[in-house]
This record gives structure tokens, sequence and C-alpha cells, in this order.
């Protein structure tokens, strides 16, 4: 099988993850989204929302059969100690099923031909998954431009982003052991520039690989 390098797209609540994620693709690159993952494998999977009802209650899905999201969220985004384990207990039931999932669609974009693909999560150093992956690439905003373009959506207080952004390592942390950082402190042209840039690196160093193993 073709070796392929696969990319891991991760950043705090709010440091620009999905932008980052566009312009991939707007470049020709295929980027698998956890969050949608997430979605269709908690929706579709029986043997899953079997655990998720047994973990949290019927409530977890509506009546219609579809998961119950915003319900969800407050059971494990809220200030107190049962919504952190919770939040510990969700990723724990889920993670696992996400993986599986991934593989299928990487399996299926290898035999498209693709050769780099990105896979986006908030939480890759959190669940320990960053060995799964060639490279790591961190979208990074200082926390007062993530405060700042959180607020002007309108759809969280600054409650809701302090208390997400502290269930997440913070950003220095993961700085210091990723493999490329995108600033995103800028404009989007800014941001664009930076992307662009980064991925010529992941290029480079993929033809420079191909070539030390075809000396060999």
């Amino acid at each position: 099988m073709k070796k392929i390098v696969l990319v891991g797209v991760t950043g705090n609540f709010g440091s620009g993850k999905s932008t980052v994620c566009k312009i991939l693709e707007e470049l020709g690159f295929s980027v698998i989204y956890s969050d949608i993952v997430a979605k269709v494998v908690m929706q579709k999977n029986p043997e899953l929302r079997r655990k998720l009802i047994n973990a949290f209650g019927e409530e977890t899905y509506l009546p219609d059969g579809s998961l119950n999201s915003k319900w969800l969220a407050e059971k494990v985004f809220a200030t107190t100690e049962e919504a952190e384990e919770n939040l510990l207990l969700l990723n724990s039931i889920v993670h696992p099923y996400v993986l599986d999932e991934t593989e299928l669609i990487i399996n299926k974009l290898i035999n498209e031909g693709k050769d780099i693909i990105f896979f986006e999560s908030a939480l890759i150093y959190e669940a320990n998954i960053q060995n799964l992956f060639d490279y790591i690439v961190l979208v990074y905003a200082d926390k007062d431009k993530v405060v700042e373009r959180l607020l002007a959506k309108g759809k969280y207080s600054r409650e809701e982003i302090e208390r997400r952004l502290n269930r997440q390592i913070s950003l220095e942390e993961k700085r210091k052991v990723a493999d490329f950082v995108v600033i995103n402190n800028g404009t989007v042209e800014e941001l664009e520039r930076n992307v662009k840039f980064i991925v010529e690196m992941i290029q480079e160093l993929q033809s420079m690989a191909k070539k030390s193993k075809d000396n060999t």
C-alpha cells in the first residue's frame, strides 16, 4: 500500500482550526473532521448508542432518535466536578469508535489516490493519540484574541468560553510538542499564507523521504 502522510490539525476552542481546515480544503486536500465523525457514529452505531444511554440516560437521544446534542453539552460543560467526569467518560466511550470510523475513511481516501490526509481534532493531545500522526499542526491564537472572536459570534458568554478553555491542555503546552505552529492572530489573508507555507514544508519533507527511500 502506498505510504501516506497523516497530519493532525489541532488547537484549543476558538483558535481557528475550522478556518485552517477550510483553507486546506480549498488547496485541494482532504480533511477528516473528528466532531463530524463523532456525531455520525453517535447517531448511527447501535452499540455506541446503547453505551451512551447506559452512561448518561435515555435523555441522550430525542424521541425521534436523534442525538440530544444540547442536553449532552450541558452535561459535560457545566461548572461542576460531575461535568468534568462526564466529559472524560464521554470521550472514553466515543473516541474508540471515532478512530475505527476514521480508519475506514482514511483507507477510502488512500484508494482514491490521496497521499496527504489531514485530521482535525481539538483533543489530539488530551486523547493521547498524537503518535498516530506523522506531523501535528497546532493552530495558535493568543487567548485574548480567542475570547474576542468567540464573544463577537454571540454564541457563548465569557464564562462559558473560560470554562471550555480550562478543560483543555493549554496552547502553550501544546506549542512545545507540535511539529508545526500556525499563528492565527491576524487576518484571514495572513492565515492563508501561514497555512500554505506549512503545507509546502510538509510536501517537501514528504518528497525528501520518498527520495531517501528510493535511494536505499
